[in-house]
């Protein structure tokens, strides 16, 4: 595998040899503590399969157990102490790195999730802080060097916390552990706020919460241009049910100095839409639309969560709010949609796509506080082709100035299952045209797709023959869970 780097554009990331990367990343947080090895590469194949690139790990996170141990009972630190680590607990995480670029993965990992920082967690119960000005360096420069070889790893700080929390500053814990992942990773003494190019080496970004007081959720939320270490911003659109990712990649996308975006944890799959009543449970829908919405915005890529998987929940801690065991939820639709959306974006030159809400009539009067009936549309920069989603489907108006070509194919491609419909082709007027989706209303969204006859784009996602049997393919669920 390649290491990954920001392109020239600074609007995607790439590999070191230029190659276009599609992040497609699935969220597997507690990974290292919650499952056994033949799991993992259980878990690892099945994600490979559905069209997954990244995996979103974390090397030490409380949540599901505040010891932090392997599924063998290794704890990570010795007395709870971040510079006694234990050896055999950090094996096993290196094992899963080295199982992941086996596989083609690349792993997104987080050294220390943000409750070690801010010593508390989500349910109010408070913690001595494992992670501290005094030895966030230290640490940083222990796992930067031990994973500085590793050209399938990702850095990424934070852990679902702001660098501002309760209106206490952990900037200073934050750019330490950044300073010494860069020293580990690269032998230079890389300074927070001095740009360098050995920074570059050490691709890094910071995980941010949804701010419930403000509703803000994007890693510059609090930091700014004068971090060095931050080579591409993270999302956190969340699990309510009312956020609009879009207007925010659109910010990001626009900022005056561009970076690379993404949203790193939208709705997840079966997550609690409410709390402390965790009804209703969010559907593949809210997937899609959050994954539509922003890679048509503008961002490079997008991760997919559900809420069984991220903290691999097993058969008796299955609930009525989460009534999956991590390994039957590996295959709920919105996983296997995330596949469907693989194929789409592969069957077009997506690196070339910019967003282009202009072209489309509905944007003048469905902007802010528009969910379920939104449309977001990205158009290829030298008019080849362009797309738009219709979160609900129905009728479009769309200019088709923006596009090459005296003929047009036009696609009705389904999110949902793969399929296109229609295909027809007709002249590029060059006016504004409406267009309408097979069906419509509330769950049936689809996706114009329209191409320039003459540039010989094949249908968009895969040969209708494959799409055919993936849909009738029924996959079956082996029942791996591991019972603590």
């Amino acid at each position: 595998m390649e290491k990954l780097r920001v392109s020239k554009d600074h609007r995607h990331l790439e590999t070191v040899s230029g190659k276009p990367f599609f992040w497609l990343a699935d969220t597997d947080w507690t990974l290292p503590m919650r499952l056994k090895w033949d799991d993992v590469l259980y878990l690892m194949d099945k994600r490979v399969s559905q069209g997954f690139t990244v995996l979103q790990i974390v090397a030490l996170d409380p949540e599901m157990d505040v010891q932090m141990r392997t599924p063998v009972g290794e704890k990570a630190l010795i007395n709870d102490d971040l510079a006694c680590r234990n050896e055999k607990y950090f094996e096993y995480l290196d094992w899963i790195i080295d199982m992941a670029e086996e596989k083609g993965l690349y792993v997104m990992l987080l050294p220390a999730w943000g409750q070690l920082v801010v010593g508390e967690d989500w349910g109010g119960h408070t913690y001595e802080k494992t992670v501290t000005e005094d030895n966030a360096y230290e640490y940083g420069d222990w796992i930067g060097r031990r994973y500085k070889d590793k050209a399938n790893i990702i850095w990424c700080l934070g852990g679902d916390r702001q660098p501002i929390h309760k209106g206490v500053d952990y900037k200073n814990v934050w750019r330490k552990m950044a300073e010494g992942i860069g020293h580990g990773v690269t032998g230079c003494d890389l300074k927070w706020n001095v740009p360098d190019p050995c920074w570059s080496e050490a691709l890094m970004t910071y995980h941010t919460c949804f701010e419930m007081e403000t509703g803000k959720y994007s890693t510059m939320t609090y930091w700014d241009d004068g971090e060095a270490w931050i080579d591409f911003i993270m999302l956190q659109s969340g699990h309510g049910g009312k956020t609009q990712n879009y207007l925010q990649v659109k910010a990001e996308y626009n900022r005056k100095i561009p970076m690379p975006v993404f949203d790193g944890e939208p709705a997840y799959e079966q997550m609690p839409s409410n709390w402390p009543d965790p009804f209703p449970l969010h559907d593949e829908w809210i997937v899609r639309k959050r994954a539509y919405w922003s890679l048509f915005a503008g961002a490079f890529g997008h991760t997919y969560g559900h809420s069984s998987v991220w903290c691999t929940i097993s058969e008796k801690e299955r609930s009525k709010g989460r009534p999956y065991t991590w390994c039957e939820a590996l295959d709920r639709p919105g996983a296997w949609q995330m596949r469907v959306l693989r194929d789409l974006i592969d069957s077009r030159p997506f690196a070339d796509v910019v967003p282009c809400q202009d072209m489309i009539g509905h944007s003048r009067h469905c902007g802010e506080g528009c969910l379920d009936d939104h449309r977001q549309a990205c158009v290829d920069k030298n008019g080849r082709f362009a797309m738009v989603y219709l979160s609900s489907g129905g009728t479009e108006k769309v200019d088709l100035g923006r596009l090459s070509g005296e003929k047009l194919n036009v696609w009705w491609f389904n999110p949902r299952s793969g399929a296109c419909e229609n295909g027809q082709n007709i002249a590029n007027t060059g006016d504004w045209t409406d267009f309408t989706s097979p069906d419509w209303g509330e769950k049936k969204d689809w996706i114009l797709v329209l191409d320039d006859a003459a540039a010989g784009f094949d249908r968009p996602g895969r040969p209708l023959k494959e799409v055919l049997e993936f849909n009738k393919t029924e996959e079956t669920v082996e029942a791996k869970v591991f019972n603590w």
